[in-house]
């Protein structure tokens, strides 16, 4: 009895997996046993020793990392080592926390705490510890001082006469301009400058002329933007107005990209609110717009040094953004690589900045990473936007048992200060068509209200009085955790989205409307969407959703939480569009507040993911 019980209750994915395992032979043939044995071995494979210690043994101590942060780092890799098999594979056994110290030890990167920990004989654990923690904050303190003090000069009496001496003068250090020790001594060899950002010296030795004089690549800046300027010289006589480069950005800042409509054309372009025109180059406009004629310009662009830019001329487009259409002037220019879209167009063009501001706050990545990131946030902007989509083509039906008898019950007394704030979700339900006014129903269900954390409430129908009483639950199984984590566990990076009340973007059949009417202290209402304390919910939504989602690699998902990876950053960021795709063709919206782009942990199912591990929390 045990076999067809689980054959039945694992689901059709991981069927399918162990009819793969078995092949030839037919699942079913196998006795209980040898089936948990392969999908065990083949799940949750044994791990290497060699691999899970190669790890521990070589994390070292981090430029930008405290001693607290490094032992807690090592603390977690230890740790997540020994919940595996509690001990069994690392066999670290008894021997653990000297483990730890050692590896401490050999890891840090500071050279004087190092040794002043290898002069001690007798060392445990917390008291190599409390040795770092006490050297690293003592140092970082005598460098803040030393940076602080103000050098006075020494007064003295100045005689009529000079005098002579053949004593060498000490020379002073690069590193600090002390004089009693050599600059390779120096206690400041790794201390950056204030003043120019270098590391191997302190202002007080910055030999730099001026402040940031000297930048590092990812603190270069290029100029961009084009704004209006007083014209002079000869050309104001000409009626030529001149616009001048006005401001300047850093490499690693990255851009703001829009998906605009120009004539019937899609072009992502750059949001700059400090450029006074549009403009796009000559080979991008040939590129999407062919041998189309131009008129003739008479502006002259500047950059921010002077240089000027050759204008090829202007053209009055259709500009379509946001479900606006205005006509505008878009300039052309000789060179360039940005389509830059100006202050000018957003004089006549409202823009849904709640989108835009949600797309520049992607979490800290690399430059092009994060790009990239935003690029496919703004294709996919309607996702995120406000409210409760709607899925489309798929409705949830109810069904009750045969000899079911409706349920009518009376509405509940509810607080008075609760009434205004129940009447106005009510409202906004109703104005959103997720709920509906009617006069008399056979069923009835009272409400419960949750009050919410920005002091709004959410309301439930108390179900478990009427129709759950009478519902024929659908059977549909939820993923497994464990399935899921050993599916993630060569992820690189992980992306997760929340969607908004999902369970109320599906829309019910006609018939099962009837069984989800609400009595409220005020009137009946009747939901035309799935709601939360429907017993069959948990089934149908999920099976909804892996039907959403079927076919696209790297993605799970448990009810309204989904994660999505990939084994590279390129196959990781593929999935994300294909998911967010899925999204926007099936109407569902997610929630930006509670989503997480392309971070290397996340929080999923009371658990941390991450490429090294995943940890209950």
């Amino acid at each position: 009895m045990k076999v067809p019980a689980l054959l039945s209750l694992i689901g059709g994915k991981t069927y399918s997996l162990l009819r793969d395992l078995t092949s030839p032979e037919k699942p079913a043939e196998k006795n209980f046993e040898d089936i948990v044995k392969l999908l065990k071995d083949h799940l949750s494979p044994r791990p290497s020793v060699i691999a899970e210690r190669f790890r521990f043994n070589r994390r070292q101590q981090m430029d930008v990392e405290s001693v607290n942060e490094y032992v807690a780092k090592l603390r977690k890799l230890a740790e997540c080592k020994v919940k595996i098999t509690n001990s069994e594979y690392c066999e670290f056994g008894n021997n653990l926390n000297d483990t730890l110290r050692d590896r401490i030890v050999c890891g840090l990167n500071n050279e004087q705490i190092q040794r002043q920990l290898l002069s001690k004989t007798t060392l445990t654990l917390q008291k190599a510890i409390d040795i770092a923690v006490a050297m690293e904050t003592a140092s970082k303190d005598t460098q803040e001082l030393r940076d602080k003090q103000v050098s006075v000069n020494k007064l003295s009496h100045q005689h009529n006469y000079q005098q002579k001496t053949d004593t060498p003068q000490p020379s002073k250090c690069i590193r600090c301009n002390g004089k009693n020790h050599a600059s390779a001594d120096c206690y400041f060899k790794d201390a950056v400058c204030r003043k120019c950002n270098n590391k191997g010296h302190i202002k007080r030795a910055c030999l730099t002329k001026g402040k940031h004089k000297f930048k590092t690549a990812k603190q270069k800046k290029y100029v961009r933007n084009v704004d209006k300027t007083e014209s002079d010289d000869s050309d104001s006589s000409c009626g030529i107005e001149k616009l001048s480069m006005n401001s300047v950005i850093k490499a690693d800042d990255c851009p703001i990209l829009l998906n605009v409509r120009v004539n019937g054309k899609d072009i992502q372009m750059e949001l700059d609110t400090g450029s006074a025109v549009s403009v796009i180059s000559e080979e991008k406009f040939r590129e999407i717009f062919g041998k189309q004629p131009l008129k003739s310009s008479n502006i002259k662009l500047r950059t921010y040094s002077g240089e000027k830019l050759k204008s090829v001329g202007v053209l009055d487009v259709n500009v379509e953004q946001n479900g606006q259409s205005v006509t505008c002037e878009l300039y052309v220019v000789k060179k360039g690589t940005t389509t830059l879209f100006e202050r000018s167009w957003l004089k006549d063009l409202k823009l849904d900045w709640k989108n835009v501001k949600s797309v520049m706050s992607v979490t800290t990545m690399k430059s092009e990473s994060k790009s990239k990131v935003q690029a496919i946030l703004q294709k996919y902007s309607s996702v995120f936007r406000d409210g409760i989509g709607r899925v489309k083509g798929i409705k949830a039906n109810l069904h009750l048992n045969e000899d079911a008898k409706p349920i009518f019950c009376k509405a509940r007394p509810v607080p008075y200060a609760m009434k205004p704030k129940i009447e106005q979700e009510l409202e906004n339900l109703e104005n959103m068509g997720i709920l509906e006014k009617v006069d008399t129903r056979e069923w009835a269900t009272p409400i419960v209200t949750v009050p919410k954390k920005n002091g709004n409430v959410r309301i439930c129908g108390d179900f478990k009085v009427t129709i759950n009483l009478k519902l024929n639950v659908d059977q549909y199984p939820l993923p497994k955790i464990e399935d899921i984590f050993a599916s993630l566990s060569h992820g690189e990076h992980f992306s997760k989205i929340d969607l908004r009340q999902a369970y109320l973007h599906m829309e019910m059949e006609e018939k099962s409307k009837a069984y989800l009417t609400i009595n409220t202290h005020k009137r009946l209402y009747r939901y035309n969407r799935l709601l939360y304390g429907v017993a069959s919910a948990p089934s149908i939504w999920q099976r909804t959703m892996d039907q959403i989602l079927q076919g696209i690699p790297g993605v799970h998902c448990i009810l309204d939480d989904m994660i999505v990876t990939g084994k590279t950053e390129k196959e990781h960021l593929r999935n994300l569009d294909s998911v967010l795709q899925r999204l926007q063709n099936f109407g569902l919206e997610a929630n930006f507040e509670k989503c997480k782009f392309f971070s290397d942990s996340v929080k999923y199912c009371g658990h941390e993911v991450t490429k090294e591990g995943i940890w209950k929390t």
